[in-house]
């Protein structure tokens, strides 16, 4: 790869990752293509040269985006107390990475893609990209012992969709503290569900 061809990719990626800041920081209304060529530092035949439409820009910053939160598992699981029980960990897990606001990021483009025919197909799109390696990372989560566990598949999905929908409550409402007792009953409820289904030893 030649010079020319670094500093192309570099750009690129400058490109991408100011339109993801700005989802994050400003939400997809004022996310525009102004924007992100004002926060670049780049010229508007810059921004065109890579991105000639808006649809293409938004298309490359959803799949970062969604990689970001992926990336956002990782790091919390690598800062999870040590000598957690396996629930409690992924439990913890999966609500402080749901409280990032590149999460909150995520879902409010999922409300915007409602109306919007291009951006809901680039989500489709980086969420079919990105689902196994979500499931690997929540298997990470959890670690071996609570995968192998017959009912294990659905305490996941229940569990990402509670988590997505307390991230979305807290977009109206200021309630991180009063989500904690509902998420230590939930960890209850996974625990008996996880249980039940276990053979008997």
């Amino acid at each position: 790869m030649t010079s020319r061809d670094d500093q192309r990719a570099a750009t690129y990626r400058r490109i991408v990752d100011v339109a993801v800041e700005s989802l994050i920081e400003e939400g997809f209304a004022a996310t525009t293509t102004v924007e992100v060529q004002r926060r670049a530092g780049l010229s508007r035949g810059a921004l065109l040269h890579h991105f000639p439409t808006r649809e293409q820009l938004f298309t490359a910053a959803v799949h970062r985006l969604v990689q970001v939160n992926l990336e956002a598992m990782w790091a919390e699981l690598a800062a999870a107390p040590a000598g957690a029980d396996p629930v409690t960990r992924g439990m913890w897990v999966l609500r402080r990475a749901s409280r990032r606001p590149s999460f909150g990021a995520e879902l409010e483009l999922w409300g915007a893609a409602r109306t919007d025919h291009r951006l809901r197909e680039a989500l489709r799109a980086a969420e079919r990209g990105a689902r196994k390696e979500l499931y690997a990372v929540i298997d990470g989560v959890f670690g071996p012992e609570i995968v192998a566990a017959p009912s294990y598949p659905l305490v996941v999905e229940l569990t990402v969709q509670l988590m997505r929908g307390l991230t979305i409550s807290a977009a109206l409402h200021e309630r991180v503290k009063e989500d904690e007792p509902l998420i230590d009953r939930w960890a209850q409820v996974v625990r008996s569900v996880l249980a039940a289904a276990s053979p008997p030893s």
